[in-house]
């Protein structure tokens, strides 16, 4: 009795997982350039898993929380006619840092900044990168930068912005506010083919109706495991509370 309803809760856990992941696809359907995330399971899950453990905790429940993979499929790209607003049509990140810990940060959101120093920055304060390395700064309140990620103002080049890609982007973590960083020591690669489009931003790629007909599909499994486990734990009651009688 007591192993079907650990069988039961170990039906519930990993849709509990699945569901916070559609319900954070959701929430950032209108986040700019968001990317999608799914999980995979990678391991055999059994009622081991809602068994207590080391201090109380459910053994191998640190499997339930890896096989999280983020869906790079580009978004659409909004016209927004705005100087500042950049996106990447094609494969290939935005390089930025963090001038107060140097730490650098790849992102496909595009929606930047001029500070009074006419530096480029994220809005998050962050250096927009150029292809050697340095901020970006751009004289005078125009410039134009051209599909090759060029920039001109005061007619004159005033260098090319960073665009750089990965051969596989799944060692890129996802740190917030669109950043990602490199957890590996895999080296970025030019992303030559990709195309800078100033004046756009790029939307999420989460499809509302499929993460919609995901979340229908989970709510109706855990309901029915809860369903199993109340139905288990009804009987065991009964069962306790006969066995008392003698």
């Amino acid at each position: 009795m007591i192993k079907g309803i650990y069988h039961s809760a170990a039906g519930m856990v990993p849709e509990y997982y699945r569901l916070i992941n559609v319900s954070n696809n959701l929430a950032n359907a209108n986040t700019t350039a968001f990317k999608a995330d799914r999980r995979y399971f990678r391991t055999l899950i059994n009622n081991e898993i809602v068994q207590p453990g080391f201090q109380g905790q459910p053994r191998r429940h640190k499997d339930l929380d890896t096989g999280l993979q983020t869906q790079f499929a580009q978004g659409a790209l909004k016209r927004t006619d705005t100087m500042t607003d950049f996106a990447l049509n094609g494969d290939g990140f935005f390089v930025v840092e963090d001038s107060a810990t140097g730490k650098r940060f790849y992102t496909r959101n595009g929606w930047f900044q001029m500070n009074n120093e006419s530096e480029l920055l994220t809005h998050k304060g962050m250096n927009v990168l150029d292809d050697t390395g340095s901020p970006i700064v751009v004289e005078g309140n125009e410039f134009v930068m051209t599909e090759n990620g060029e920039i001109f103002s005061q007619g004159e080049s005033r260098g090319k912005i960073m665009v750089v890609k990965f051969d596989d982007p799944t060692v890129l973590i996802k740190q917030g506010d669109g950043l990602y960083h490199n957890n590996s020591d895999i080296e970025p690669i030019p992303a030559e083919e990709a195309r800078v489009m100033q004046g756009h931003l790029e939307e999420s790629n989460v499809n509302i109706v499929e993460e919609m007909v995901d979340m229908i599909s989970l709510n109706r499994s855990y309901e029915s495991s809860t369903k199993a486990l109340l139905a288990q734990d009804e009987t065991l009651k009964q069962a306790v509370n006969q066995v008392s009688k003698f």
